[in-house]
């Protein structure tokens, strides 16, 4: 078992931080010349926003470096939830075209490849998910690039929940059922090797599409997805064991959550804040949604759903409203 590693520090000069903290967690252990590579950031929404998505600047840097070790360097992202965005349109949206380009890595939207779906025994519960082939067969070092921020469904969204937006299927709303399990699942069958997590920005109140951004300026990084998340949670002042699905993914034996195990490069205690997730109505509602596939079903895609939509209106508060509206705005 590789030993666990995890790094933190504020930013001074970007691109040398993010090498340093690479070279901290042993990155070309995972990374050859003839490694194939896939980076998942988060891009939840379809253009950059602080404190919700990846910053272009810090993945522009970042594949510079992989692209001075590594011949082949993919980057890709998953359409948008339940028809909001496509991939396209959040790749054009944080200049991932012109940045690829630029670092000679293959830009993929992986609602437009062959996928398959992968079944396991998670937690005592047999459960399924769809990924693309592309990162069950081909990757040898997958690299999430998760925002460092709350979430009010699962109370953190880093490395491991970062790695929804790979399930291809714009309507994976529909498939909330078991979450900690099937996040469990996609972290075990991807596998990540890397994880670099933008803390330039940080997400507090709510999430993952708004919420208060905090400018911390920082850098982590990990060599195991499980010890990045409880240290981001512990950083943000969350209790791990609110985060289900890190505990579940420990259970499976992923990785530990217990930082006293893990070699930091520094006291990460000196970095630490309170933060809060707060739900709003819509939220509350909406947890019955993640607990029952046909609740889910009758709200996202059936008949009765813009009737449901047109009552949920009325209790939005009004940042509910701006991203209801900046979706609608792309999906028409």
């Amino acid at each position: 078992m590789d030993e666990y590693l995890a790094y933190v520090s504020k930013i001074e000069n970007l691109k040398d931080d993010i090498k340093k903290s690479l070279d901290f967690v042993k990155w070309k252990k995972y990374v050859k010349k003839d490694s194939t590579v896939f980076l998942k950031p988060n891009f939840t929404y379809p253009y950059y926003k602080e404190g919700i998505t990846t910053s272009p600047e810090l993945l522009k840097y970042l594949l510079e470096i992989l692209k001075d070790r590594a011949d082949n360097v993919f980057l890709g992202e998953s359409d948008g939830g339940n028809h909001s965005f496509t991939a396209n349109e959040s790749l054009e949206g944080h200049q991932m075209p012109e940045i690829c380009r630029d670092t000679g890595v293959e830009m993929v939207n992986l609602s437009n490849i062959e996928s398959k779906f992968v079944e396991d025994n998670i937690n005592g519960k047999n459960v399924k998910v769809q990924l693309p082939k592309l990162l069950i067969e081909d990757v040898d070092c997958f690299i999430s690039v998760p925002v460092l921020k709350v979430h009010v469904m699962t109370q953190v969204t880093l490395s491991m929940k970062n790695l929804w937006g790979c399930y291809p299927d714009t309507m994976r709303g529909l498939y909330h059922k078991n979450l900690s399990e099937k996040l469990t699942l996609i972290t075990k069958v991807l596998n990540p090797k890397l994880v670099v997590m933008d803390g330039i920005y940080a997400l507090d109140g709510h999430g993952p599409m708004y919420g208060e951004p905090k400018r911390l300026d920082l850098i982590l990084s990990s060599n195991n997805p499980v010890v990045i998340d409880s240290l981001g949670a512990n950083m943000m002042g969350i209790p791990i064991k609110k985060a289900e699905h890190v505990i579940v993914a420990e259970k499976e034996g992923l990785g530990t959550t217990n930082l006293n195990n893990v070699t930091i490069n520094d006291d990460w205690t000196r970095f630490k804040m309170q933060f809060s997730v707060n739900k709003t109505v819509i939220d509350s509602l909406s947890t019955l949604l993640f607990k029952s596939e046909t609740i889910a079903k009758l709200v996202m895609n059936s008949p009765v759903t813009p009737l449901i939509y047109g009552c949920a209106k009325f209790l939005r508060n009004p940042k509910e409203k701006e991203v209801v509206s900046e979706m609608e705005r792309y999906y028409k």
